[in-house]
């Protein structure tokens, strides 16, 4: 497994310990898609913040958010390459 199953396997097992049980049949359904949602999201804001001059996040340097941005769409990339796994990881630990 990839270090972003790793992670993604850790932090479903985790929430769902504190949420399963108020959680509907949909938002199980969702999870999975809502964690690669949210990565995209920050992918436009990091390259939105980085077109407007940087104006939101601290920065450490010129490119810092342009930097963030990649490694946030690197991310996401990741996500849609192991979704199908991303989604079995989250119907494993559904049905504990």
């Amino acid at each position: 497994m990839s270090k972003t199953g790793e992670i993604f396997r850790a932090f479903t097992k985790g929430y769902l310990e504190e949420t399963a049980w108020f959680l509907t049949p949909k938002e199980f359904e969702y999870l999975a898609f809502s964690a690669k949602y949210i990565t995209y999201e920050q992918v436009l804001r990091f390259l939105m913040d980085y077109i407007d001059g940087d104006n939101y996040y601290k920065t450490k340097s010129k490119e810092h958010n342009l930097v963030r941005t990649r490694a946030q769409y690197k991310l996401l990339q990741s996500m849609e390459e192991q979704f199908e796994e991303m989604n079995k990881i989250v119907n494993a630990f559904a049905t504990l």
